[in-house]
């Protein structure tokens, strides 16, 4: 289901992805134990900040970062302008995920007329 491969490049872009507009990419991703709530064993998020630091939108199964509790769902997203609440997001595989976090990252910053292009341009 879940290739090594595929999680480990998730695992590779781990750190900080600064924009041209003043924001930031953050992509956290560790492996850890596969549990029935993360059977890829993976311990992932992927967040888009604004220039405060606060999180616009991302996608993870951390709950020890956001709050959430046991019964939530592990794998989530956390929609714009919907602080607080987690969306149940199906996880894939890795490159998906990358995949999904990127084309919302672009759609968001072409409504607003922003740039999405990163300082270091790599992540294409």
């Amino acid at each position: 289901m879940f290739t090594h491969k595929d999680l480990a490049a998730l695992v590779e872009m781990a750190g900080v992805l600064l924009m041209e507009n003043g924001w930031q990419v953050v992509i956290r991703a560790e492996w850890v134990d596969s549990t029935e709530q993360q059977p890829h064993g993976l311990d992932y998020a992927l967040i888009l900040q604004d220039e405060s630091g606060e999180r616009i939108f991302g996608f993870d199964n951390s709950h020890a970062f956001d709050g959430a509790s046991v019964e939530d769902c592990w794998d989530h997203e956390h929609k714009i302008g919907r602080v607080g609440q987690r969306f149940p997001y199906q996880f894939v595989s890795a490159s998906q995920l990358i995949t999904d976090f990127f084309e919302k990252l672009d759609a968001y910053c072409a409504d607003r007329g922003v740039s999405s292009r990163f300082l270091d341009d790599d992540h294409e």
